[in-house]
């Protein structure tokens, strides 16, 4: 099965992305990852904290990922060359591929994106006991509200299969012009409908995220 991965970074302090050794060598990550798997990569660094960078990335499968890539000889030798510059918060794998995702696919979305016209909100929706099925019909029921209200593609997300304590979590992508368009969703009364999935989570963690061209 076909997986996305997230991971987010932690630029070390006093460090920035525009940083040429750190680019350098996340270039070459990039490439590492991007050889191995045949699939397109992307760095995009939040908005709310620019010291924190996210890996997006695809994998054939989470084994692939996990027991084959992340051991093997040339990640390790990237860990290694990345390890005074970085580390990793957190790393989570979704049931969903990069095509249903609202990723800049297009020459157009590219422009947008490295223009610094495109933002992502990243959303992990962390589910209460049991709630998994409630929470799927809640959303699929109300996620045209939002889908209605998004002007710069298609919303996309999926379950984590690499689940952390046994939490269900439901990951969503969302492209915006900017962080206040998200924001204006909040006015509207679509919003009141989709926010019937709050009573289905039992926290939810909210971020921005724009393109670095790496």
């Amino acid at each position: 099965m076909v997986v996305t991965e997230l991971a987010l970074l932690h630029l070390s302090s006093g460090l920035t992305i525009e940083n040429d050794d750190l680019r350098s060598k996340l270039t070459h990550a990039k490439s590492v990852m991007q050889n191995y798997t045949n699939r397109t990569f992307y760095y995009l660094q939040q908005i709310e904290d620019p010291s924190y960078i996210y890996v997006v990335g695809e994998w054939d499968s989470l084994d692939q990922h996990k027991n084959h890539f992340i051991p093997g000889q040339e990640n390790q030798a990237v860990l290694e060359s990345l390890k005074d510059m970085v580390t990793v918060d957190w790393l989570l794998h979704i049931d969903t591929s990069h095509a249903k995702l609202p990723l800049p696919k297009t020459n157009t979305d590219k422009d947008k994106a490295q223009n610094g016209k495109l933002v992502w909100s990243i959303g992990r929706h962390f589910l209460k006991d049991g709630e998994k099925g409630s929470f799927q019909q809640t959303f699929n029921a109300n996620e045209h509200y939002l889908q209605d209200f998004v002007t710069e593609g298609t919303v996309g997300g999926g379950w984590r299969v690499d689940k952390s304590n046994n939490v269900e979590e439901f990951v969503l992508l969302c492209p915006w012009t900017r962080v206040e368009q998200h924001s204006d969703f909040a006015n509207t009364e679509g919003f009141a409908k989709y926010g019937q999935i709050r009573e289905h989570i039992a926290g939810a963690e909210i971020k921005h995220a724009r393109l670095v061209s790496i």
